[in-house]
Protein backbone atom coordinates (compact mmCIF):
# COMPACT_ATOMS: atom_id res chain seq x y z
CA UNK A 1 0.00 0.00 0.00
CA UNK A 2 1.34 3.52 -0.78
CA UNK A 3 0.00 6.87 0.23
CA UNK A 4 1.32 10.21 -1.39
CA UNK A 5 0.77 13.23 0.56
CA UNK A 6 0.98 16.35 -1.79
CA UNK A 7 2.07 20.27 -1.50
CA UNK A 8 1.93 20.31 2.43
CA UNK A 9 4.04 22.79 4.32
CA UNK A 10 6.67 20.13 6.07
CA UNK A 11 7.34 21.07 9.99
CA UNK A 12 9.76 18.04 9.84
CA UNK A 13 10.27 18.22 13.41
CA UNK A 14 13.83 19.18 13.58
CA UNK A 15 12.73 22.97 14.73
CA UNK A 16 13.99 24.90 11.31
CA UNK A 17 11.45 26.62 9.21
CA UNK A 18 8.75 24.24 7.40
CA UNK A 19 9.43 23.28 3.03
CA UNK A 20 7.01 22.78 1.11
CA UNK A 21 7.24 19.19 -0.09
CA UNK A 22 5.68 15.60 -1.03
CA UNK A 23 5.61 12.53 0.96
CA UNK A 24 5.67 8.93 0.01
CA UNK A 25 4.35 6.69 2.42
CA UNK A 26 5.32 2.84 1.37
CA UNK A 27 3.97 0.24 3.99
CA UNK A 28 4.55 1.42 7.38
CA UNK A 29 7.35 3.62 7.03
CA UNK A 30 8.01 6.96 4.94
CA UNK A 31 9.67 5.96 1.84
CA UNK A 32 10.79 9.67 0.01
CA UNK A 33 10.60 12.81 1.12
CA UNK A 34 10.78 16.10 -1.45
CA UNK A 35 9.25 17.29 -4.78
CA UNK A 36 7.25 13.52 -6.48
CA UNK A 37 5.44 15.18 -9.08
CA UNK A 38 6.48 11.85 -10.85
CA UNK A 39 5.42 9.65 -8.34
CA UNK A 40 2.42 6.90 -8.11
CA UNK A 41 0.63 5.99 -5.41
CA UNK A 42 -2.73 3.85 -4.22
CA UNK A 43 -3.77 7.10 -2.42
CA UNK A 44 -2.96 10.43 -3.08
CA UNK A 45 -3.97 13.26 -0.20
CA UNK A 46 -3.61 16.80 -1.56
CA UNK A 47 -2.84 18.36 1.55
CA UNK A 48 -3.35 22.05 -0.29
CA UNK A 49 -0.43 23.31 1.92
CA UNK A 50 -1.57 22.06 5.16
CA UNK A 51 0.74 22.35 8.37
CA UNK A 52 2.26 18.47 8.34
CA UNK A 53 4.06 17.36 11.50
CA UNK A 54 4.79 14.06 12.74
CA UNK A 55 2.40 12.26 14.76
CA UNK A 56 3.43 13.62 18.87
CA UNK A 57 4.91 12.06 21.08
CA UNK A 58 2.75 12.09 24.58
CA UNK A 59 5.66 10.99 27.03
CA UNK A 60 3.04 11.83 30.29
CA UNK A 61 -0.16 9.67 29.34
CA UNK A 62 -2.32 7.92 31.57
CA UNK A 63 -4.67 5.43 29.76
CA UNK A 64 -2.82 2.56 31.48
CA UNK A 65 -3.84 3.97 34.67
CA UNK A 66 -7.24 4.48 33.56
CA UNK A 67 -7.36 1.20 31.76
CA UNK A 68 -8.55 2.27 28.83
CA UNK A 69 -5.82 0.55 27.01
CA UNK A 70 -8.23 -2.49 27.52
CA UNK A 71 -11.86 -0.68 26.96
CA UNK A 72 -10.75 1.62 23.89
CA UNK A 73 -8.13 0.00 22.48
CA UNK A 74 -8.60 2.41 19.26
CA UNK A 75 -7.55 5.90 21.89
CA UNK A 76 -9.33 8.16 20.02
CA UNK A 77 -9.09 11.00 22.08
CA UNK A 78 -5.40 11.32 21.47
CA UNK A 79 -5.61 10.16 17.91
CA UNK A 80 -8.06 13.08 17.36
CA UNK A 81 -5.16 15.48 18.59
CA UNK A 82 -2.32 14.21 16.64
CA UNK A 83 -0.81 12.13 18.90
CA UNK A 84 0.59 8.88 17.78
CA UNK A 85 2.95 7.73 20.56
CA UNK A 86 2.06 7.41 24.12
CA UNK A 87 4.14 6.35 26.91
CA UNK A 88 2.39 5.12 30.60
CA UNK A 89 3.75 4.12 33.63
CA UNK A 90 3.74 7.64 34.81
CA UNK A 91 3.53 8.97 38.53
CA UNK A 92 4.73 5.87 39.95
CA UNK A 93 2.28 3.80 38.77
CA UNK A 94 2.64 1.13 35.94
CA UNK A 95 0.54 -2.06 35.54
CA UNK A 96 4.07 -3.90 34.94
CA UNK A 97 6.18 -5.68 36.62
CA UNK A 98 4.23 -7.53 38.59
CA UNK A 99 4.62 -8.85 41.83
CA UNK A 100 1.55 -10.31 43.52
CA UNK A 101 -0.95 -9.93 40.27
CA UNK A 102 -2.64 -7.15 41.47
CA UNK A 103 -3.65 -4.18 39.90
CA UNK A 104 -4.26 -2.29 43.60
CA UNK A 105 -2.11 0.55 42.81
CA UNK A 106 -4.29 1.90 39.57
CA UNK A 107 -7.94 2.14 41.72
CA UNK A 108 -6.79 5.80 42.12
CA UNK A 109 -7.44 6.28 38.85
CA UNK A 110 -9.12 3.82 37.23
CA UNK A 111 -11.66 -0.19 37.75
CA UNK A 112 -9.52 -2.98 36.98
CA UNK A 113 -12.72 -5.29 36.92
CA UNK A 114 -12.68 -7.70 34.21
CA UNK A 115 -8.97 -7.36 33.66
CA UNK A 116 -6.77 -10.64 34.27
CA UNK A 117 -3.93 -9.76 35.27
CA UNK A 118 -1.74 -13.20 33.47
CA UNK A 119 1.49 -11.67 33.16
CA UNK A 120 4.14 -10.41 35.52
CA UNK A 121 6.98 -9.15 33.80
CA UNK A 122 7.27 -5.82 30.91
CA UNK A 123 8.02 -8.18 28.32
CA UNK A 124 5.21 -10.53 29.07
CA UNK A 125 2.89 -7.57 29.23
CA UNK A 126 3.96 -5.63 25.95
CA UNK A 127 3.79 -8.98 24.29
CA UNK A 128 -0.23 -9.49 25.51
CA UNK A 129 -0.60 -5.80 24.23
CA UNK A 130 1.14 -6.89 21.00
CA UNK A 131 -1.45 -9.19 20.65
CA UNK A 132 -4.13 -7.33 21.50
CA UNK A 133 -3.41 -4.43 19.27
CA UNK A 134 -3.65 -0.90 19.88
CA UNK A 135 -4.83 2.25 17.46
CA UNK A 136 -1.50 4.04 18.87
CA UNK A 137 1.95 3.50 19.50
CA UNK A 138 2.91 2.26 23.51
CA UNK A 139 5.61 1.92 25.80
CA UNK A 140 6.09 2.07 29.47
CA UNK A 141 7.95 3.16 32.43
CA UNK A 142 8.03 1.38 35.31
CA UNK A 143 6.19 2.49 38.20
CA UNK A 144 7.77 2.91 41.14
CA UNK A 145 4.81 3.11 43.97
CA UNK A 146 3.33 -0.10 42.08
CA UNK A 147 6.52 -2.13 43.24
CA UNK A 148 6.94 -0.67 46.14
CA UNK A 149 3.55 -1.54 47.46
CA UNK A 150 4.06 -4.96 46.83
CA UNK A 151 6.84 -5.37 48.64
CA UNK A 152 6.25 -3.39 51.62
CA UNK A 153 2.27 -5.48 51.13
CA UNK A 154 1.32 -1.51 51.59
CA UNK A 155 3.01 -0.97 55.06
CA UNK A 156 4.98 2.86 55.11
CA UNK A 157 8.43 1.68 55.88
CA UNK A 158 11.74 2.09 54.69
CA UNK A 159 13.18 -0.48 52.55
CA UNK A 160 15.84 -3.26 54.03
CA UNK A 161 19.32 -3.52 52.31
CA UNK A 162 17.89 -6.94 50.89
CA UNK A 163 14.64 -5.34 49.61
CA UNK A 164 16.44 -2.73 47.98
CA UNK A 165 19.07 -5.01 46.35
CA UNK A 166 15.85 -7.04 45.14
CA UNK A 167 13.79 -3.73 43.78
CA UNK A 168 17.19 -2.86 41.86
CA UNK A 169 17.29 -6.32 39.56
CA UNK A 170 12.94 -6.08 39.24
CA UNK A 171 13.86 -2.73 38.02
CA UNK A 172 17.64 -3.53 35.73
CA UNK A 173 15.42 -6.58 34.35
CA UNK A 174 12.49 -4.79 33.21
CA UNK A 175 14.50 -2.18 31.76
CA UNK A 176 16.16 -4.91 29.87
CA UNK A 177 12.83 -6.22 28.27
CA UNK A 178 12.27 -2.60 27.16
CA UNK A 179 10.53 -0.44 29.56
CA UNK A 180 11.88 3.27 29.13
CA UNK A 181 12.88 4.08 32.56
CA UNK A 182 11.18 4.26 36.32
CA UNK A 183 8.68 6.52 37.20
CA UNK A 184 8.53 7.74 40.83
CA UNK A 185 5.19 9.66 42.77
CA UNK A 186 6.82 11.12 45.34
CA UNK A 187 3.93 13.68 45.55
CA UNK A 188 1.37 10.86 46.49
CA UNK A 189 1.06 8.88 49.89
CA UNK A 190 2.57 6.07 49.14
CA UNK A 191 6.09 7.40 48.03
CA UNK A 192 6.18 10.44 49.73
CA UNK A 193 8.32 9.16 52.57
CA UNK A 194 10.65 7.44 49.91
CA UNK A 195 14.37 8.48 51.23
CA UNK A 196 16.77 9.91 49.11
CA UNK A 197 19.08 7.23 49.57
CA UNK A 198 16.72 4.57 47.92
CA UNK A 199 16.12 6.83 45.15
CA UNK A 200 19.48 6.96 44.60
CA UNK A 201 20.42 3.23 44.68
CA UNK A 202 17.46 2.55 41.91
CA UNK A 203 18.10 5.66 39.87
CA UNK A 204 21.87 4.50 39.34
CA UNK A 205 20.36 1.14 38.19
CA UNK A 206 18.66 3.31 35.38
CA UNK A 207 21.26 5.54 34.65
CA UNK A 208 23.60 2.53 33.83
CA UNK A 209 20.90 1.67 31.27
CA UNK A 210 20.75 4.77 29.91
CA UNK A 211 17.17 5.04 30.75
CA UNK A 212 14.60 7.78 31.94
CA UNK A 213 14.16 9.24 35.62
CA UNK A 214 10.88 10.45 35.15
CA UNK A 215 9.85 12.11 38.95
CA UNK A 216 7.11 13.91 40.33
CA UNK A 217 8.72 17.27 43.01
CA UNK A 218 8.42 16.21 46.36
CA UNK A 219 6.04 19.24 47.40
CA UNK A 220 4.35 21.80 44.17
CA UNK A 221 3.94 24.18 46.96
CA UNK A 222 5.91 25.55 49.82
CA UNK A 223 8.42 22.77 49.46
CA UNK A 224 8.63 23.50 45.72
CA UNK A 225 12.62 24.80 45.90
CA UNK A 226 13.72 21.68 47.84
CA UNK A 227 11.96 19.47 45.64
CA UNK A 228 13.64 21.03 42.65
CA UNK A 229 17.06 20.42 44.51
CA UNK A 230 16.60 17.06 45.72
CA UNK A 231 15.83 16.37 41.62
CA UNK A 232 18.98 17.93 40.67
CA UNK A 233 21.70 16.60 43.18
CA UNK A 234 20.38 12.91 42.01
CA UNK A 235 20.75 14.26 38.63
CA UNK A 236 24.47 15.32 39.71
CA UNK A 237 25.23 12.28 41.46
CA UNK A 238 23.86 9.40 39.00
CA UNK A 239 24.21 11.85 35.79
CA UNK A 240 20.82 10.16 34.98
CA UNK A 241 18.32 11.23 31.94
CA UNK A 242 16.03 13.45 34.34
CA UNK A 243 12.17 14.03 33.20
CA UNK A 244 9.84 16.24 35.83
CA UNK A 245 6.73 15.38 35.61
CA UNK A 246 3.71 17.85 34.93
CA UNK A 247 5.40 21.02 36.14
CA UNK A 248 2.40 23.43 36.02
CA UNK A 249 3.50 26.26 37.81
CA UNK A 250 0.68 27.76 40.67
CA UNK A 251 -0.57 30.93 40.92
CA UNK A 252 0.42 31.20 44.78
CA UNK A 253 4.23 29.92 44.17
CA UNK A 254 4.91 31.72 41.05
CA UNK A 255 8.16 33.26 41.66
CA UNK A 256 9.47 29.59 43.26
CA UNK A 257 8.36 28.34 40.15
CA UNK A 258 10.47 30.91 37.96
CA UNK A 259 13.47 29.91 39.91
CA UNK A 260 13.17 26.62 39.91
CA UNK A 261 12.82 26.88 36.12
CA UNK A 262 16.28 28.95 35.94
CA UNK A 263 17.63 25.91 37.81
CA UNK A 264 16.80 23.44 35.58
CA UNK A 265 18.18 25.71 32.33
CA UNK A 266 21.24 25.96 34.39
CA UNK A 267 21.72 22.68 35.45
CA UNK A 268 20.55 21.32 31.80
CA UNK A 269 23.81 22.41 30.34
CA UNK A 270 25.69 19.76 32.09
CA UNK A 271 23.22 17.15 32.71
CA UNK A 272 19.82 15.87 31.05
CA UNK A 273 16.80 17.94 32.72
CA UNK A 274 13.74 18.61 31.11
CA UNK A 275 10.10 18.91 32.23
CA UNK A 276 6.63 18.55 30.80
CA UNK A 277 3.82 20.67 31.12
CA UNK A 278 -0.14 21.47 29.21
CA UNK A 279 -1.55 24.82 28.13
CA UNK A 280 -4.28 24.83 30.47
CA UNK A 281 -4.42 26.70 33.80
CA UNK A 282 -6.01 23.49 35.94
CA UNK A 283 -4.06 20.60 37.39
CA UNK A 284 -5.54 17.08 37.63
CA UNK A 285 -5.13 16.11 41.78
CA UNK A 286 -6.13 13.39 43.27
CA UNK A 287 -8.84 14.14 45.51
CA UNK A 288 -6.84 12.96 48.78
CA UNK A 289 -3.99 15.22 47.73
CA UNK A 290 -6.50 18.29 49.40
CA UNK A 291 -5.76 16.62 52.51
CA UNK A 292 -3.35 18.15 55.56
CA UNK A 293 -0.26 15.78 55.79
CA UNK A 294 -0.70 14.98 59.12
CA UNK A 295 -3.60 13.10 57.74
CA UNK A 296 -2.40 11.75 54.27
CA UNK A 297 0.19 9.92 55.20
CA UNK A 298 -1.32 6.67 55.42
CA UNK A 299 -3.19 4.26 53.54
CA UNK A 300 -6.51 5.69 51.46
CA UNK A 301 -8.15 2.79 53.36
CA UNK A 302 -6.85 4.27 56.87
CA UNK A 303 -7.65 7.99 55.39
CA UNK A 304 -11.08 7.40 54.74
CA UNK A 305 -12.14 5.53 58.06
CA UNK A 306 -10.43 8.64 60.21
CA UNK A 307 -12.40 10.94 58.24
CA UNK A 308 -15.45 9.32 60.25
CA UNK A 309 -14.19 10.46 63.86
CA UNK A 310 -15.64 13.93 64.44
CA UNK A 311 -12.65 15.44 66.17
CA UNK A 312 -10.94 14.77 63.18
CA UNK A 313 -13.96 15.96 60.61
CA UNK A 314 -13.50 19.25 62.54
CA UNK A 315 -10.01 19.83 61.82
CA UNK A 316 -10.29 19.08 58.31
CA UNK A 317 -12.84 21.10 57.83
CA UNK A 318 -10.70 24.42 59.24
CA UNK A 319 -8.11 23.20 57.35
CA UNK A 320 -9.79 22.84 53.90
CA UNK A 321 -11.42 26.41 54.55
CA UNK A 322 -7.89 27.95 54.51
CA UNK A 323 -6.17 25.45 52.20
CA UNK A 324 -8.16 23.97 49.33
CA UNK A 325 -8.65 25.26 45.98
CA UNK A 326 -11.98 26.93 45.28
CA UNK A 327 -12.36 26.48 41.74
CA UNK A 328 -12.26 22.65 41.25
CA UNK A 329 -14.46 20.40 38.92
CA UNK A 330 -14.63 16.42 39.51
CA UNK A 331 -13.48 15.00 36.46
CA UNK A 332 -12.85 11.24 36.55
CA UNK A 333 -14.53 8.79 39.15
CA UNK A 334 -13.46 4.98 38.82
CA UNK A 335 -17.02 3.77 40.56
CA UNK A 336 -19.35 3.13 37.51
CA UNK A 337 -22.08 4.20 40.47
CA UNK A 338 -20.89 7.82 40.73
CA UNK A 339 -20.23 8.66 36.89
CA UNK A 340 -23.46 11.18 37.35
CA UNK A 341 -21.21 12.92 39.18
CA UNK A 342 -18.39 13.95 36.89
CA UNK A 343 -17.91 17.24 35.00
CA UNK A 344 -19.74 18.61 38.32
CA UNK A 345 -18.39 21.35 40.28
CA UNK A 346 -17.34 21.13 43.97
CA UNK A 347 -19.09 24.39 44.73
CA UNK A 348 -22.44 23.34 42.79
CA UNK A 349 -22.39 19.93 44.34
CA UNK A 350 -22.45 21.83 47.85
CA UNK A 351 -25.06 24.02 47.00
CA UNK A 352 -27.55 21.57 45.58
CA UNK A 353 -26.70 19.55 49.21
CA UNK A 354 -27.38 22.39 51.07
CA UNK A 355 -23.59 22.37 52.56
CA UNK A 356 -20.84 24.69 52.64
CA UNK A 357 -17.90 24.23 50.36
CA UNK A 358 -15.55 22.39 53.03
CA UNK A 359 -18.39 19.81 53.81
CA UNK A 360 -19.78 19.19 50.17
CA UNK A 361 -15.73 18.50 49.61
CA UNK A 362 -15.45 16.01 52.17
CA UNK A 363 -18.49 14.39 51.47
CA UNK A 364 -17.21 13.61 48.42
CA UNK A 365 -14.41 12.58 50.00
CA UNK A 366 -16.43 10.26 51.46
CA UNK A 367 -18.76 9.14 48.65
CA UNK A 368 -15.69 8.04 46.08
CA UNK A 369 -13.85 6.67 49.27
CA UNK A 370 -10.98 9.22 48.64
CA UNK A 371 -10.38 7.87 44.47
CA UNK A 372 -11.70 10.96 42.50
CA UNK A 373 -9.50 13.17 40.31
CA UNK A 374 -10.43 16.57 40.30
CA UNK A 375 -9.23 19.61 37.83
CA UNK A 376 -8.50 22.47 40.17
CA UNK A 377 -7.56 26.00 38.49
CA UNK A 378 -4.99 27.13 40.46
CA UNK A 379 -2.31 28.16 37.54
CA UNK A 380 -0.97 31.36 37.06
CA UNK A 381 -0.93 31.71 33.58
CA UNK A 382 1.74 34.21 32.88
CA UNK A 383 4.38 32.11 34.39
CA UNK A 384 2.59 29.05 32.23
CA UNK A 385 3.13 30.80 29.19
CA UNK A 386 6.98 30.92 29.92
CA UNK A 387 7.04 27.23 30.59
CA UNK A 388 5.38 26.19 27.72
CA UNK A 389 8.16 28.41 25.85
CA UNK A 390 11.28 27.45 27.61
CA UNK A 391 13.92 25.39 26.32
CA UNK A 392 14.04 22.64 28.57
CA UNK A 393 9.47 22.26 28.47
CA UNK A 394 8.05 18.98 26.87
CA UNK A 395 4.39 19.66 26.14
CA UNK A 396 2.26 15.97 27.09
CA UNK A 397 -1.12 15.88 27.91
CA UNK A 398 -1.47 13.95 31.76
CA UNK A 399 -4.45 13.15 30.76
CA UNK A 400 -5.75 9.58 29.38
CA UNK A 401 -7.80 8.69 26.08
CA UNK A 402 -11.35 8.02 27.27
CA UNK A 403 -13.81 6.96 24.33
CA UNK A 404 -17.10 7.27 24.79
CA UNK A 405 -17.03 8.56 28.99
CA UNK A 406 -19.39 11.59 28.67
CA UNK A 407 -17.51 14.13 30.71
CA UNK A 408 -13.61 14.42 29.38
CA UNK A 409 -11.20 16.94 30.94
CA UNK A 410 -9.84 19.07 27.90
CA UNK A 411 -6.62 17.87 28.26
CA UNK A 412 -7.54 14.12 26.71
CA UNK A 413 -8.69 16.05 23.50
CA UNK A 414 -6.99 19.58 23.18
CA UNK A 415 -3.19 19.95 24.48
CA UNK A 416 -1.05 19.76 20.97
CA UNK A 417 -4.09 21.60 18.81
CA UNK A 418 -4.23 24.36 21.92
CA UNK A 419 -0.36 24.44 22.02
CA UNK A 420 -0.10 25.06 18.70
CA UNK A 421 -2.79 28.01 18.52
CA UNK A 422 -0.65 29.51 21.22
CA UNK A 423 2.57 29.58 19.59
CA UNK A 424 0.74 30.97 16.66
CA UNK A 425 -0.96 33.43 19.08
CA UNK A 426 1.80 34.46 21.39
CA UNK A 427 4.80 34.53 19.56
CA UNK A 428 6.93 33.23 22.57
CA UNK A 429 7.88 30.28 20.45
CA UNK A 430 7.51 29.56 16.45
CA UNK A 431 5.30 26.80 15.20
CA UNK A 432 8.94 24.79 13.95
CA UNK A 433 10.28 25.04 17.72
CA UNK A 434 6.67 24.21 19.36
CA UNK A 435 6.25 20.73 16.95
CA UNK A 436 9.82 20.19 17.86
CA UNK A 437 8.80 20.08 21.45
CA UNK A 438 5.83 17.91 20.90
CA UNK A 439 7.85 15.46 18.41
CA UNK A 440 11.94 15.09 17.85
CA UNK A 441 12.36 16.05 21.46
CA UNK A 442 10.41 13.47 23.84
CA UNK A 443 11.23 11.00 20.88
CA UNK A 444 15.14 11.27 21.11
CA UNK A 445 14.92 12.27 25.21
CA UNK A 446 13.23 8.85 25.25
CA UNK A 447 15.19 6.78 22.56
CA UNK A 448 12.10 6.26 20.78
CA UNK A 449 13.52 4.82 17.66
CA UNK A 450 12.88 5.79 14.13
CA UNK A 451 10.13 8.34 15.61
CA UNK A 452 9.57 12.18 15.58
CA UNK A 453 10.69 13.21 12.40
CA UNK A 454 9.38 13.26 9.09
CA UNK A 455 12.49 11.62 7.50
CA UNK A 456 13.09 8.96 4.87
CA UNK A 457 13.31 5.46 6.59
CA UNK A 458 10.79 6.36 9.88
CA UNK A 459 7.94 5.39 10.56
CA UNK A 460 4.91 7.26 9.06
CA UNK A 461 3.39 8.50 12.14
CA UNK A 462 2.05 12.24 10.61
CA UNK A 463 -0.39 14.45 11.00
CA UNK A 464 -1.82 17.18 8.43
CA UNK A 465 -3.70 20.39 9.84
CA UNK A 466 -6.55 22.57 8.95
CA UNK A 467 -6.64 25.46 11.22
CA UNK A 468 -4.81 23.79 13.92
CA UNK A 469 -6.80 20.58 13.90
CA UNK A 470 -6.07 17.31 12.76
CA UNK A 471 -7.65 16.45 9.41
CA UNK A 472 -5.86 13.16 8.44
CA UNK A 473 -3.52 11.30 11.16
CA UNK A 474 -1.55 8.18 10.23
CA UNK A 475 0.02 5.86 12.45
CA UNK A 476 2.76 3.16 10.93
CA UNK A 477 1.41 4.11 7.71
CA UNK A 478 -2.37 2.95 7.86
CA UNK A 479 -4.95 6.25 7.94
CA UNK A 480 -6.34 6.18 11.67
CA UNK A 481 -8.09 9.96 11.16
CA UNK A 482 -9.07 10.75 7.63
CA UNK A 483 -11.14 14.02 7.00
CA UNK A 484 -11.75 14.18 10.81
CA UNK A 485 -13.48 10.71 11.02
CA UNK A 486 -11.97 8.30 13.62
CA UNK A 487 -11.25 5.33 11.22
CA UNK A 488 -10.48 2.49 14.23
CA UNK A 489 -7.62 0.86 12.78
CA UNK A 490 -5.34 -0.72 15.10
CA UNK A 491 -2.15 0.32 13.54
CA UNK A 492 -0.14 1.16 16.62
CA UNK A 493 3.02 -0.90 17.66
CA UNK A 494 4.24 -1.84 20.75
CA UNK A 495 8.33 0.43 21.30
CA UNK A 496 10.43 -0.16 23.43
CA UNK A 497 13.56 1.55 24.36
CA UNK A 498 16.79 2.20 22.19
Amino acid sequence: MTTLIKNGLVYDGSGTAPVKKDILIRGAYIAKCGTLSREHADVVIDAGSSMVTPGFVDITSHSDHHMSLFYEPYQEDFIRQGITTIIGGNCGVSLAPQIGGSLESVREWGSEKGINVNWHSVKEFLEILKRKKLGINFGTLIGHTSLRRAITQNRFRDLTESEIEMFKKIVGDGLKDGAFGLSVGLEHTHAARTPFSELRELVRVVAKHNSIYAVHVRDAREGLEESIDEILELAIETNANVEISHLQPLKKYRDTYKDAAAKIEKESSRHQIHFDVNPFDSVPLLIYELLPKWFSEESIETMHKKMRVASNRERLISYLKENAPRECIITHIPDASLKYLEGKSIKEFSTRNSMNYEEGLLRIMELTHLRATLAAKIVDIETLNSFLAHPNSIISTNSASFGKKEFKFTPSTETFPTFLRFADDSKLISLEKAVEKATSLPAQKYGIAKRGFVREGYFADIAIFSNFEPTYVFVNGELALENGMNMHTLSGAIIKRT
